[in-house]
């Protein structure tokens, strides 16, 4: 007796896919990608005192600031894209719709088929 294959059930929308993976890790990101600059940023910021480098450090703590400001817009963007990208794979996955079953209003022809007069 040999064993017949076994199909796995299919969903009518079909497997889950990398697009409701990342869905759910979507507000994650951005939560982790705008705070860490700025908790990174805090951090460094506290090396550049008054009187422990030469000059003012003022302009490296603004620098400091930019970065953080530069990376958090790129992370909230990123964040942006792939949630449109999500989006837009969910919707052509949605539900299948079948066309009506009006005939065509014109005879079509094969290929290879001869016209008839």
């Amino acid at each position: 007796m040999s064993a017949s294959p076994v199909t796995p059930a299919r969903t009518p929308l079909g497997a889950p896919g990398l697009e409701r993976v990342l869905t759910r890790w979507l507000i994650p990101a951005y939560v982790i990608g705008v705070s860490l600059p700025w908790i990174i940023g805090a951090w460094i910021k506290t090396g550049y005192q008054p009187g422990l480098v030469n000059g003012d450090p003022q302009p490296t703590r603004d620098l400091i600031d930019i970065f953080c400001i530069g990376m958090s817009l790129f992370d909230a963007t990123l964040v942006f894209t792939v949630g449109i990208g999500c989006l837009v794979v969910s919707i052509m996955k949605g539900p299948v719709r079948w066309a009506d079953a009006s005939h065509a209003t014109q005879q079509v022809r094969e290929p290879g088929e001869r016209e008839r007069f």
